[in-house]
This record gives C-alpha cells, structure tokens and sequence, in this order.
C-alpha cells in the first residue's frame, strides 16, 4: 500500500512536467493533412473576357474549344433556367436549341468589335455579346 502511495505521489508530480514538454502546435496524427496539401483560402482568380476569348478562338476540336462552347452552353442554359422560373431579365433571347458554334462564333464577333471590354468578367462579356447578336423582340 505504501508503494502504491509514492507511485501516485511520483505520478503527481510529474504531470506538470509532462504537460510543459508537450508540443504547443497540434498534433502530426496519420490522418493529419500536410500544411502544402490544404486548400488555399484566396479565391481563384477571375474569368475574364480575354480567357474566353483565347479559349474560343482555340484550334477546332482542341480542349479549350471545348470548354469555350461549354461556358456558353452553360450561360444561356442557366439564363433559360431563370426565365423559366418567371425571372426573366429580356436581357437576350437566342434562338432555341441554337448550336453552341453559333454561340461561340456571336461570341467571338462581338469580342472582336470590343477588345476594349476584354477585362470585363466573362459572364458580362457574354451577357452584352447575346444580347447583341440576339435581342429580344418586344
């Protein structure tokens, strides 16, 4: 009994000592994300007119054509989307099932015609280029 009192009594007075040897940042467990492998938390940057317009003017068939003629299928399906909902802005009104090369050839000349607008974010680009080529009719 009397050794079992000291070891409580030893016990005591190490943990103290113990808890100041303790490492102050928190724990490297398995299953621990590495500091390089967190996400960052500033935003991605923006998607201006100019990206798009590089994306468009890709070569036929490439990866980037692709992902031109999907923004804007994207665009116009979402804007869809609104108007169908009773939100319609009338800021275009493309014809339905338009192709999407359609799409990006509009897209395209009105990026020509405005190279001053390059620096607007994508969406707007897009939003003006539609409402451009494809007015609604009152």
């Amino acid at each position: 009994m009397r050794h079992l009192l000291c070891l409580l009594f030893a016990i005591a007075l190490a943990m103290p000592a113990l808890a100041q040897n303790e490492p102050s940042e928190p724990s490297s467990a398995p299953d621990a994300m590495p500091k390089e492998l967190m996400p960052s938390l500033t935003p991605p940057p923006r998607f201006l007119a100019r990206d798009l317009t590089a994306s468009c003017e890709a070569a036929d068939g490439s990866a980037r054509q692709l992902g031109c003629l999907r923004y804007l299928q994207g665009v116009t399906a979402m804007y869809d989307l609104i108007a169908a909902e009773g939100k319609d802005p009338g800021w275009f009104c493309t014809p339905r099932d338009a192709p999407s090369n359609m799409l990006r050839q509009q897209y395209l000349g009105w990026a020509s015609e405005n190279a001053d607008q390059m620096n607007l974010d994508a969406i707007q680009a897009v939003r003006l280029a539609l409402t451009d080529a494809f007015p609604c009719q009152e």
